[in-house]
């Protein structure tokens, strides 16, 4: 049988537990532990991007990666366009593009969930993860690879979420560097 998403004790959206008390006095594995650990930030953004995630019945495995690559697709298609909303908007999909491009061009064999979990850890870094959800949120991939009760589609949701991420700008966060080896960026 198909096995449900993992379950933490808090629900995704919460930031109980995610962050650390004094991260300049922590060491990197704690920090390490908080993103990609059982229940850290990275399995927390992972179940808020598979709920109501639109699978093939064929295909057991879906990849979060694929949707985002997607997206990346699009957004690099309209900045060619030049038709954008605002200006930080254009940033915010360069930056997002500009990510994607150099995880998917890292030399190491890291599969789509590694992809992903590389992408929320230097989101997490560089304080992008709130602009990414925002993007991604609004972007139209999300109306054709989601269903209707998706989280990335409830607007009250999508903003309780950019919230809790938005915390994470009063952290620095210095990443392991077995996390982000062969990345560039």
């Amino acid at each position: 049988g198909h096995a449900g998403p993992r379950r933490c004790s808090s629900p995704p959206v919460s930031s109980g537990g995610l962050l650390p008390s004094h991260p300049t006095t922590s060491p990197r594995g704690s920090l390490t532990l908080l993103l990609c650990g059982e229940c850290g930030l990275v399995s927390a953004l992972e179940q808020a991007f598979q709920h109501g995630f639109k699978s093939p019945r064929l295909f057991k495995n879906v990849f979060i990666w694929d949707f985002l690559e997607k997206a990346q697709t699009y957004y690099e298609t309209l900045e060619q366009n030049e038709v954008v909303p605002e200006e930080n908007w254009h940033t915010r999909a360069r930056n997002f593009c500009r990510f994607v491009t150099a995880i998917n061009n890292t030399p190491r064999n890291i599969g789509k969930d590694g992809k992903f979990q590389m992408l929320v850890c230097l989101g997490a870094r560089d304080h992008l993860l709130h602009h990414w959800i925002a993007l991604l949120a609004d972007c139209p991939i999300t109306a054709h690879m989601y269903e209707d009760v998706a989280l990335i589609k409830d607007h009250t949701l999508v903003n309780s979420l950019i919230r809790v991420l938005q915390t994470l700008q009063e952290f620095n966060i210095t990443l392991e560097t077995s996390l982000v080896k062969g990345i560039d960026i």
